[in-house]
């Protein structure tokens, strides 16, 4: 827009504007950031910078600044990168229920700070529009214009604020501030990120969430009611007391999962046990020849012996815990990660020495034919090494070492093996090169060995030069 406001906060475009004033993007030349700006009358923007000066949470917005300008005054915020939740609903429409309970649990946890202040804060003007959801996922509420500071008893401000659909009926009527008008207004957000029905737009009413969706639980719907009772004295009487029973709600859904997962667990570990056991004892009952013995006899009972194993590993109880670790709401603490941790008796390492035993059993007692050297490998263990190289030119200019490049000096290539670098036993060194119609060439063997003169290590590169 070209405007410059006291020579520092460059204008950019505008946000949005509304009743107390408009809010535009603004670069802080100074600082070289992004702000945001909010233009708007004295009387509304003064409470405003007193009120945010004092607040310190993780989902409330900075405050960096406040002056007057040619007859306006200015309020210099923390820009929030995101997108509002009513953006949200408008793209997605709803969101799914784990996301809007842990959301909801976030306001709680932010209207509760709010309303701990002495004199407590009553937000008074909660809705989809002031809630930005950041990049990260969590929630910041923005615009505290209609906050006040309400102290029970005490002197109350003479203005109304709100918006029709989340706020009680009681907030028309009185000019104060309750803790449950913001339970009110939370209640309604949390019908709305659930069923995607906008309470300020027609028919302006507010249907059971199972209206809307059979899989959304009742007990989402009894807190719900509970939280927009048009009866103040039947609403939850704290923030905390709110996010208790959502608490409550998620914990019988995870509970739920869990007796689920055990439940398929100890089945499928039942099965597969029973199998291995009707395998291993239904020949003996019959009869077994002695040529079978051990072998064909053995080979059903240890592959489905190897199968529980697996499945055992794999419906473990640490399995089992990142499962519960990946609802929303379910969080591990460090303690408890300790004791889980000091439990694990199997480690990456045994893990990997114990597939390679039932590897070497399968290749041992496998009809299928198996190369020795493959078992061998499995047993030895063994790893590939690689030797250092560095390649330079003709004019001894060091040249980019990439797998898979084609390089085509003009007179010879020099490779370099850093002496520094090499073990102590001596090594065979052969090139092989790939010509561009397939052909394998290869060079003559060549025994290095790193040596050590005086006690100390040879300098400087061991040298192959080839043409």
């Amino acid at each position: 827009m070209g405007r410059v406001l006291i020579r520092k906060y460059e204008v950019l475009r505008p946000l949005g504007a509304g009743g107390a004033g408009k809010v535009y993007l603004a670069w802080d030349r100074h600082l070289s950031r992004l702000v945001v700006v909010k233009e708007s009358r004295e009387e509304f923007l003064l409470p405003e910078t007193e009120l945010l000066r004092e607040l310190r949470h993780p989902g409330l917005p900075q405050i960096y600044d406040c002056f007057r300008e040619e007859e306006s005054s200015y309020l210099v915020m923390e820009y929030i990168e995101g997108m509002s939740l009513r953006q949200y609903l408008d793209r997605y429409e709803r969101a799914p229920q784990q996301q809007a309970l842990r959301w909801a649990q976030e306001l709680c946890g932010i209207l509760g700070y709010l309303h701990s202040r002495h004199p407590a804060v009553i937000y008074r003007d909660l809705k989809p529009e002031n809630i930005m959801v950041c990049q990260d996922g969590s929630l910041k509420l923005i615009d505290f214009g209609g906050a006040i500071r309400c102290a029970f008893g005490g002197e109350r401000q003479g203005l109304c604020v709100g918006t029709a659909g989340y706020c009680p009926e009681e907030q028309w009527r009185e000019t104060g501030g309750e803790i449950g008008w913001d339970i009110y207004a939370l209640g309604a957000v949390l019908h709305e990120m659930l069923t995607g029905a906008n309470p300020s737009r027609p028919p302006y009413e507010r249907r059971p969430i199972q209206e809307y969706d059979r899989s959304l639980p009742g007990a989402l719907e009894r807190i719900i009611r509970i939280s927009t009772s048009r009866d103040a004295s039947e609403r939850y009487p704290s923030m905390e007391a709110f996010a208790q029973a959502l608490r409550r709600q998620e914990t019988g859904r995870r509970q739920l999962i869990l007796a689920g997962w055990t439940l398929i667990r100890r089945l499928c570990l039942s099965l597969m046990g029973g199998c291995t056991a009707i395998c291993f004892f239904l020949p003996l009952v019959r009869g077994i020849p002695e040529t079978d013995i051990p072998f064909p006899y053995l080979e059903k009972p240890l592959i489905l012996l190897m199968l529980t194993l697996i499945l055992y590993l794999l419906f473990s109880d640490g399995l089992l815990s990142r499962l519960a670790g990946k609802i929303p709401g379910y969080e591990h603490k460090r303690s408890v990660l300790r004791r889980h941790e000091k439990n694990i008796w199997l480690t990456e390492k045994k893990f990997s020495g114990l597939l390679l035993l039932f590897l070497f059993l399968a290749g041992k007692f496998s009809p299928l034919p198996l190369p020795e050297s493959a078992v061998w490998e499995l047993r030895a263990g063994q790893r590939e090494e690689r030797l250092w190289v560095e390649i330079r030119d003709d004019q001894g200019r060091k040249m980019l070492l990439k797998e898979g490049a084609v390089y085509r000096p003009a007179d010879k290539v020099r490779f370099e093996l850093p002496a520094a670098r090499l073990p102590g036993q001596r090594l065979a060194l052969q090139f092989v090169a790939v010509g561009e119609d397939g052909t394998v060439y290869n060079s003559r063997v060549f025994y290095i060995m790193a040596r050590e003169a005086d006690g100390q290590e040879q300098g400087g590169f061991l040298d192959v030069t080839s043409d």
